[in-house]
């Protein structure tokens, strides 16, 4: 399967996460670096995860899953250990306009979790297609280790920098050169 890594924009995107466990939990803290608009359905969740819901606000729904709550959602994560559940909910949502994601069936998602790296604007995906989320893993720490500890000051002077100039060649030239002179001054 050939994933195509895009950033989506997460502005007005309703998320319903069904199941409340460990993997869920780990599933929504990827979710809160890019968007709060998060509803978790789920009889029972772990403490940690209800101590994320009182801190973020999130939406908790005390309940089994039902297909009632699948209207008006842009974003599905399935993270549940019943897999005829998975299925069914794989049945019903196929043809809806809805992103999903099931943690136990790469066949059924739209879209994976890749490996995650979100320093202020900056936002770095590592994926193995899920062939290999250890390495995946591995290459993240590896990359973050890499990373100028002073990335977003010059993020935000280069942005200024963009806001500041008319738009064209000049610019563009400008900003690349700048770019250019803070990387090259790293390795030094």
């Amino acid at each position: 399967m050939n994933y195509l890594p895009i950033l989506l924009n997460m502005k007005n995107k309703k998320i319903l996460v069904v199941g409340g466990g460990v993997i869920a939990h780990r599933k929504i803290l990827c979710l809160l670096e890019f968007s709060i608009n998060i509803t978790i359905i789920s009889k029972e969740i772990t403490k940690e995860l209800s101590e994320i819901i009182d801190k973020y606000k999130l939406t908790y729904i005390q309940d089994n899953y039902n297909k009632k709550y699948l209207s008006n959602i842009d974003i599905l994560v399935v993270a549940v250990n019943n897999l005829k559940l998975q299925e069914e909910i794989y049945l019903y949502t196929k043809d809806k306009k809805i992103l999903c994601n099931f943690v136990d069936f790469k066949e059924y998602s739209d879209f994976i979790f890749p490996s995650i790296i979100k320093q202020g604007d900056i936002s770095i995906s590592i994926s193995t297609n899920g062939q290999s989320p250890a390495i995946a893993k591995e290459l993240k720490n590896y990359i973050k280790s890499l990373i100028p500890l002073n990335i977003n000051e010059f993020l935000n002077s280069m942005k200024d920098l963009r806001n500041n100039l008319p738009k064209g060649e000049k610019r563009m030239s400008l900003l690349r050169k700048k770019a250019q002179e803070y990387f090259n001054s790293l390795k030094k």
